[in-house]
């Protein structure tokens, strides 16, 4: 179970993903933007591996790298055998099937001009395939949404969760392996953000998904993830079991943001630092 550490897993095994040397670069004037840099990590069957760091440490680039979308400057990306970085396009459309990202306002990446029915069906039929009007149904309701009420609606006409729920089960259409969750949550009113991470939990053990979680909130990465890896400008610091969090991290800007949460105050904690390179925010 998500949350509760490494236990349940199998480090033997061969990870879903793996990332290497994952490098991203943005031009910015006469220089280059280093969101990402020389980032590496494991994804195992069945994992939840949440990503935290502050906004600009390069969270999302690394998720959406990851997806290539776009891709990335330099390194490797694995999804079991199949290495994406530099596939043909119908080659990669082909892999993105089992790789899929849910996005922070589910308002936004959604077309306001179709119906939650053609919303669903979107991953298909990008492959040439149109599933049937009961595989939809089905799909819907397994994200909790009755499909009689909502598959004729446009997106303006639903609820920031109903919507997280349409891109959830659009997501699901193609039967991924992977789930990239990129601030999934952070978008919605608190009370609708336990009823869409529960939802995320239960999806990830019935279907054995393995999930990246990426978020700025400490408190949710610990209770949703396996593992913890955190991000500070653009490099990883550590990753810990979500479990030993605040006894086995070792680097300062994973102290630094246990200390700042504001069920364990510390004073001092105000008047720390943590220097880095300007250059590679």
């Amino acid at each position: 179970m998500a949350g509760t550490g490494t236990a349940h897993l199998r480090p033997d095994a061969d990870p879903v993903l793996t990332v290497r040397d994952l490098t991203v670069e943005f031009p910015a004037g006469r220089g280059t933007v280093h969101a990402v840099s020389g980032v590496s990590f494991d994804l195992l069957d069945g994992e939840t591996l949440g990503i935290l760091g502050e906004s600009g440490c390069g969270k999302s680039s690394t998720g959406r790298a990851v997806l290539q979308a776009p891709p990335p400057s330099s390194g490797s990306v694995r999804l079991g055998g199949t290495e994406l970085t530099g596939l043909p396009p119908a080659r990669l459309r082909e892999q993105r099937a089992r790789l899929q990202m849910i996005l922070q306002n589910p308002v936004a990446a959604l077309n306001p001009r179709r119906r939650v029915r053609d919303l669903v069906a979107e991953g298909p039929a990008i492959r040439g395939e149109r599933p049937s009007a009961d595989r939809v149904d089905e799909v819907l309701r397994s994200v909790g949404l009755d499909p009689a009420t909502v598959r004729d609606r446009r997106p303006h006409e639903l609820s920031g969760g109903q919507c997280q729920r349409v891109c959830i089960a659009r997501a699901l259409m193609t039967d991924p392996d992977v789930l990239i969750c990129d601030e999934p949550v952070s978008s919605l009113d608190v009370s609708v953000q336990a009823q869409i991470l529960n939802l995320l939990e239960r999806t990830r053990t019935e279907r054995r998904l393995s999930m990246i979680f990426i978020a700025h909130d400490l408190a949710v990465v610990k209770n949703v993830s396996d593992r913890v890896l955190v991000m500070y400008l653009g490099k990883v610091c550590e990753v810990v079991p979500s479990s030993a969090l605040a006894t086995e991290s070792r680097h300062p800007y994973t102290r630094l943001l246990l200390a700042s949460v504001p069920e364990a105050p510390d004073t001092d904690a105000r008047s720390r630092r943590v220097y880095g390179c300007r250059d590679s925010v």
